[in-house]
């Protein structure tokens, strides 16, 4: 996999992009520029990239089940609206926390809603993983200080988790249909090469593919913590990943230029790029059941 070639889908100088997500529906890749403060849709068939400004940090973004953006913003789930730009929080997450904001969204295949944070000044263990269903939203792990991820693997019941200031990954059992995990251990420490885990995702033969911060690489792993293959990349922080594409073969990396050292020596720092590995892996679900009103706050 060293060998696949990487391209770049999309010349943009990102500050810092963020949150990869395919969708079916739209043939698009929906992704995020935390830093930058705005939402993009990359439309690889056009080469069109729209955006939009958030006014704040998103960690992620998601879409509803009529197709309409939802944006992990510092306060919670909000919608946006594509004409007017304007965002409608829906669901509150941490507002016990307010130095903290949302760090990274995803969705299972139930159409739950995934939510890690991290503090603006990473303090350490001030962080959390939210399960959202509806305007419940509920603490699953706790004491992060990072959080990135999750990756499913519900056919084989695992669930994956990055804190990236630990240089950690950890593995858990997960009971699909409750969303429910238990039996966290560790998979993956990076601590020693001082290699940041990222964003990730899962491909269809079980395998992890992770973005490794200070690497300028994405690894893939076996369930065990195996290092599999490895995709080489002309920038140092690759941030996430996600397939693509119309069969699933094109996997998405999004790229960091404010993390970049030597910002003078990376000049493709903040692109988006794209490889072709031999493998594939699933579209994003959508969430399911997006709530009218934010009105319901972390179930302790």
């Amino acid at each position: 996999m060293g060998d696949s070639p990487v391209e770049v889908a999309l010349s943009v100088r990102a500050e810092h992009a963020e949150g990869p997500l395919w969708d079916a529906g739209t043939a698009c890749l929906w992704w995020v520029d935390i830093a930058g403060e705005r939402l993009h849709c990359f439309d690889p068939a056009s080469s069109q990239d729209t955006s939009w400004s958030t006014t704040s940090q998103p960690g992620g973004v998601v879409l509803g089940a009529t197709g309409e953006p939802v944006v992990a913003t510092p306060e919670g789930l909000a919608v946006l609206d594509r004409i007017t730009g304007s965002l409608d929080l829906r669901v509150s997450i941490e507002r016990d926390r307010p130095e903290n904001r949302a760090n990274d969204i995803k969705v299972d295949g139930a159409g739950r809603g995934w939510v890690g944070t991290m503090a603006y000044d990473k303090r350490p263990q001030n962080a959390a993983l939210y399960r959202v269903e509806g305007d419940r939203v509920t603490r699953v792990v706790d004491g992060l200080t990072i959080s990135n991820g999750p990756a499913f693997d519900e056919s084989r019941r695992r669930l994956y988790l990055a804190d990236t200031a630990l240089y950690v990954v950890d593995i858990f059992d997960l009971d699909p249909a409750a969303g429910a995990v238990s039996g966290r251990r560790r998979l993956i420490d990076l601590s020693a090469e001082q290699l940041w885990p990222d964003g990730m995702t899962v491909d269809a033969e079980g395998m992890l593919w992770v973005a490794l911060g200070r690497a300028g690489a994405v690894h893939r792993y076996r369930s065990d913590g195996t290092l599999d293959g490895v995709v080489d990349l002309p920038t140092s922080n690759p941030t996430s990943v996600a397939f693509g594409g119309d069969d699933g073969g094109d996997l998405y990396i999004t790229t960091s230029w404010v993390d970049c050292e030597r910002r003078a020596d990376e000049p493709l720092a903040g692109a988006i790029f794209r490889c072709r590995p031999g493998v594939t892996g699933p579209p994003s679900p959508r969430y399911a059941d997006l709530p009218r009103q934010a009105e319901k706050d972390v179930t302790p």
